[in-house]
């Protein structure tokens, strides 16, 4: 049987910054449908391990669905784009 790829709707990237303000790493925040809460306690427990180290998360090319999510959430992360 041949496998299905399915196709991944990207939600945002997530840059990580060190405490200096110089990004640390980045990646692609994505799946298979509309973001939901749970995504958003994704986003959460990166922005909380970033702090712990000293630093912060930047998303940017935030998708208009995470967005909403994010301000119903009052999460605080900072989103540019």
């Amino acid at each position: 049987m041949p496998a299905v790829l399915q196709m991944m709707v990207t939600w945002c990237r997530v840059t990580m910054v060190g405490p200096d303000g110089v990004a640390l790493a980045s990646g692609l925040l994505e799946g298979p449908a509309a973001p939901d809460m749970s995504v958003v306690d994704d986003v959460a427990r990166l922005a909380l391990m970033a702090k712990r180290l000293g630093g912060s998360i930047l998303l940017t090319e935030v998708s208009a669905d995470l967005r909403a999510l994010l301000e119903l959430a009052d999460l605080g992360v900072e989103m540019e784009g």
